[in-house]
């Protein structure tokens, strides 16, 4: 109340008079404002539901398994240094093989957590990751998970969002990220 008291006791009741409609101004400004911002981040959650049950939405799907060639394996090295300079997405069989990544990329395309907007209410993103063989153009297998940024005043604040699917695997990873992370270890295998 005590910021309301320069409005109230004022000498002047004109001036009392159009202070005090300021004042009511600027709060129902501000609360609509703040109830617009809810009502949208109910509609996104809504939304975003809607979108994290849908069947095939989400996940990763393995469209054709390949086996590769010892060509396309190298040795793990031994040093500290060069294994923290590893791409770990690259390792299959439990971390006991190592495709080398410049030959596979001649042979095929990974794109990582590239985002398509699916609705500008959020938004609400498709988050996904692919790999496609470059000689037929083929998507052998796809990670898709979802990004609610909760309501559009958070485009404009650095927040992190929600992801579907939600929850952790055992080692602590996030269920959205590691079905990502282990995309190539899915696809291929040593002939």
């Amino acid at each position: 109340m005590i910021f309301f008291n320069p409005l109230i006791n004022s000498n002047n009741t004109h001036n009392r008079y159009i202070r005090l409609v300021l004042a009511a101004f600027f709060i129902v400004v501000v609360g609509s404002i703040s109830a617009c911002s809810s009502i949208e981040k109910i509609r996104s959650d809504s939304l975003f539901e809607q979108y994290c049950t849908e069947e095939g939405r989400v996940g990763q799907f393995i469209y054709e398994r390949v086996a590769l060639g010892e060509e396309l394996f190298r040795p793990i090295p031994a040093g500290a240094k060069a294994l923290r300079r590893l791409d770990g997405s690259f390792y299959i069989n439990n971390k006991k093989l190592l495709i080398d990544k410049e030959r596979f990329e001649q042979h095929y395309s990974l794109s990582f957590f590239e985002r398509k907007e699916l609705s500008s209410i959020g938004p609400i993103y498709s988050v996904e990751s692919a790999i496609v063989r470059k000689s037929d153009s083929k998507v052998l297998s796809k990670a898709v998970s979802l990004l609610n940024m909760q309501g559009r005043t958070n485009k404009y604040n650095p927040v992190q969002g929600v992801y579907c699917p939600a929850g952790r695997d055992s080692r602590g990873m996030a269920f959205y990220h590691e079905k990502h992370m282990n995309l190539i270890e899915n696809t291929f295998f040593k002939q």
